[in-house]
């Protein structure tokens, strides 16, 4: 196999787990809104079957972070695995953007998910305004801000490829 085809090979497999990542975590984002709805109505109401009075963990507020941020994060995932096939990325550009949005995708999802459950809705290790800092805070800190600085970079790899890309064709 040579070099031309390998790296074919390489960029349809990260395409196809971006794509299979990102529909993953759409179906958390999506899975998220069965809580929003729970929190909303104070238990798991489902007329005229289920009808259980339950505190629900976090805020609507929270709930519909995670519900709305998850759909975007996969779509956004989906969106940046179709945009890699359409511009031409060094190895090294190609890697760095997949593993960015791979992290992006997840991080994010858990950031969103374990504020739900934080204090201080996980806006830092130690206490914030709205809380008192905890394990749920710590872990949803750590896991949305280690990713935000690689996201903007893959972000801006992608922008310039393609403007690059396009000034070719005028």
């Amino acid at each position: 196999m040579n070099n031309e085809t390998w790296y074919k090979n390489h960029k349809r497999h990260m395409q196809l787990a971006l794509i299979a990542h990102g529909s993953l975590v759409l179906v958390l984002g999506l899975f998220a809104g069965f809580f929003l709805t729970f929190d909303m109505l104070q238990g798991v109401k489902i007329w005229p079957l289920i009808h259980i009075e339950l505190d629900i963990p976090g805020t609507v507020r929270g709930w519909k972070a995670a519900h709305t941020g998850g759909i975007m994060n996969g779509i956004m995932l989906i969106i940046m695995a179709l945009c890699i096939t359409k511009i031409q990325l060094s190895l090294a550009s190609l890697n760095f953007i997949y593993w960015s949005f791979l992290f992006t995708g997840w991080g994010n999802t858990v950031f969103y998910w374990a504020a739900n459950f934080a204090a201080n809705r996980g806006l830092s290790v130690g206490p914030t305004p709205y809380g008192d800092a905890d394990i749920f805070g710590a872990i949803s800190y750590v896991a949305g801000a280690s990713v935000m600085v690689f996201t903007v970079i893959a972000c801006f790899l992608v922008a310039k490829s393609a403007l690059r890309d396009k000034a070719s064709f005028e």
